[in-house]
């Protein structure tokens, strides 16, 4: 079974995706801050990562540029912000 981490700080949303993806047969841990996300990538290994950009503490980005350093780990960044810049330039710098 697939397992995904959610680091996503607003808990409704944290909860809505991890139902659809439990529902879907996913097994799905939550973190809600930066700085407990990336201490879970660090300790556990996951299949997918679903990365908010705008996190408290450590932000999506610095999550994704400090993951990249020890891991492959495929991500899909989301976000709220409505420019492609927002979600792309992330990426691009996780690739480093």
């Amino acid at each position: 079974m697939m397992t995904i981490l959610i680091i996503e700080d607003q808990e409704d949303v944290s909860l809505m995706l991890a139902e659809a993806l439990t529902c879907a047969g996913y097994r799905v841990k939550s973190s809600f801050t930066g700085v407990d996300g990336i201490q879970e990538i660090k300790n556990h290994s996951y299949d997918l990562i679903l990365l908010d950009i705008m996190l408290p503490y450590k932000s999506g980005d610095e999550i994704l540029r400090e993951m990249r350093e020890f891991s492959d780990t495929p991500v899909i960044v989301i976000s709220a912000k409505d420019r492609v810049g927002t979600k792309i330039d992330p990426v691009e710098a996780g690739r480093g």
